[in-house]
């Protein structure tokens, strides 16, 4: 795995556990995110007290630093998939559904980062394995080479 993708993975990891904080601080349907009185408002507003999943990780992501950003966005962007695959919907669809609550969106969060972080290991043994298969080919090559 390339050192780019193993940060966007972490960023990712990370993403979806700061939305998991802000969730629990407060959850909404049928917007984005939602002020103290209820109405629709940008999810990076300071102003925003409760916010849907995906809201949520647009929050994270829209305050991430600037020289971040294009790491940021391709953690925002894995961040998004491992929802989708966990809700098998589009996440904004599935929170605004009629069977969705606070604690299944947080439980999704979870088994989103989870995904992300099984992926990541399932990686690192992918390329352990090239590495020993790779290494176990040096001295079969090496002692080509000498008879």
């Amino acid at each position: 795995m390339l050192e780019g993708s193993k940060n966007a993975e972490s960023f990712a990891r990370q993403m979806l556990a700061d939305a998991f904080e802000l969730v629990r601080s407060g959850w909404c349907q049928g917007m984005s995110a939602q002020d103290e009185m209820g109405r629709a408002i940008e999810p990076s507003s300071a102003f925003a007290r409760a916010w849907s999943a995906s809201g949520a990780l647009e929050r994270v992501w829209r305050r991430t630093s600037r020289e971040d950003a294009e790491l940021a966005l391709e953690g925002f962007e894995r961040a998004n998939l491992a929802l989708a695959a966990v809700v098998k919907d589009v996440p904004s669809r599935w929170n605004d559904g009629c069977d969705c609550t606070r604690e299944t969106v947080l439980e999704a969060l979870v088994v989103a980062e989870r995904l992300l972080c099984a992926d990541a290991e399932a990686s690192v043994a992918e390329d352990l394995l090239d590495d020993v298969d790779r290494y176990q080919q040096i001295p079969t090559f090496l002692s080509e080479q000498t008879a």
